[in-house]
């Protein structure tokens, strides 16, 4: 926090600590309406793995991690701007307000740290389910991911060592106060916390792009992917008012009220951008219904029922997404059965020469 030089300090009025002017409620009606939205969508990709697909993995769980962390997140964004003066003029506050102001910062800094990191952990997991071994796509996943996780153990070091002791971050009357300048970590934070969001939401653009799937449904899914690029313009939110607050303005608690809503609404809109390709079968039931009715072709639907197989249109097929064989990026083809080589695949044709629903699954799932 910089403290402002004196020729400033003349032009401040005088300090209203009986009835101060504040931001208004509505950052709390901000919060309260979206973190419900990204609970929700947790819950339902949770119920879609585990109870309709009998399929859940790492990714999803990181999610669970990354949507706990959003919700401390936005509680002490609540309790941050409601108890702890972040909605007032620094004019108005008094020492031991501005002391409780800096410790609900740090805090919030660390779970916003967390939160975000463990939301572009688990979508970058969920891209490694479908990149091949060895693949472009794969390496560059994982670079991404050792920028993510670096970024994060480097950063929250950072803060939590910037002044020594640490107490000295929030107590202005330290005798030992022995603080780095807090801007050019945080500035590089934010920065770096844009262009991951945007290299994650871009990874898979070139292919969905060069699916072999007709345009409508090509586009549609890279909408789908896509549409976490939200996520990047509140970043960069956040960014320019990160850097407004530390450079361009010495009422840090009144203009910092605006980088606690965009730290929330990162965070939350996070969460909700990742579980988007995972939410699938719910958003497009009527394909889902058309899938299930063509997977029928493909052997008795009593001895289907009787073996318990998720139906393949039940999960986002992310696995044709790299795929070589045609016919796997596309789907099943109407017009020519799969080829098998081995005589393990041809055991698994039926009369019609058609593939079993077993091995017909085995190609769409991951």
């Amino acid at each position: 926090m910089r403290y402002p030089p004196l020729d400033v300090l003349a032009l401040w009025p005088r300090p209203n600590y009986k009835n101060p002017i504040t931001r208004g409620p509505a950052l709390i009606i901000v919060e309260l309406a979206i973190l419900p939205i990204a609970l929700i969508c947790v819950t339902l990709r949770l119920w879609i793995r585990i109870r309709w697909l009998h399929k859940s993995w790492w990714d999803d769980w990181l999610m669970v991690a990354a949507a706990i962390f959003s919700c401390g997140t936005t509680v002490l964004v609540i309790l941050a701007t409601q108890l702890y003066g972040w909605n007032m003029h620094v004019w108005d506050l008094q020492l031991s307000q501005m002391e409780t102001g800096r410790k609900a910062s740090m805090a919030g800094q660390s779970l916003f740290v967390l939160a975000s990191s463990f939301v572009k952990i688990s979508i970058l997991v969920s891209y490694l389910r479908i990149a091949p071994e060895r693949s472009l796509f794969r390496r560059l996943v994982w670079a991404t991911f050792g920028v993510v996780v670096a970024a994060m153990v480097v950063f929250f070091i950072l803060l939590w060592t910037q002044c020594l002791p640490i107490s000295s971050y929030w107590d202005f009357l330290s005798n030992h106060r022995d603080c780095i300048p807090e801007g050019p970590p945080l500035v590089a934070q934010t920065v770096i916390n844009v262009v991951t969001d945007f290299m994650i939401y871009v990874l898979p653009m070139p292919t969905l792009f060069h699916l072999r799937l007709p345009s409508s449904q090509r586009i549609g899914l890279m909408i789908l992917f896509g549409v976490g690029g939200v996520i990047v313009i509140a970043g960069s939110f956040r960014a320019y008012w990160i850097h407004y607050v530390l450079y361009d303005t010495y009422d840090v608690t009144w203009e910092g009220f605006q980088i606690w809503i965009w730290t929330a609404v990162e965070t939350n809109v996070g969460v909700i951008c990742g579980c988007i390709p995972a939410l699938k079968p719910l958003l497009f039931r009527s394909q889902s219904r058309t899938a299930s009715q063509g997977s029928r072709l493909y052997g008795s639907g009593t001895s289907w029922k009787k073996q318990h197989q998720t139906p393949v249109y039940l999960e986002l097929d992310t696995h044709g997404l790299t795929a070589n064989d045609p016919n796997i990026s596309t789907g099943y083809s109407s017009s020519a059965p799969p080829h098998f080589t081995s005589d393990a695949s041809r055991s698994s044709m039926d009369k019609s020469g058609h593939a079993t629903p077993r091995e017909h699954q085995k190609g769409y799932t991951y």
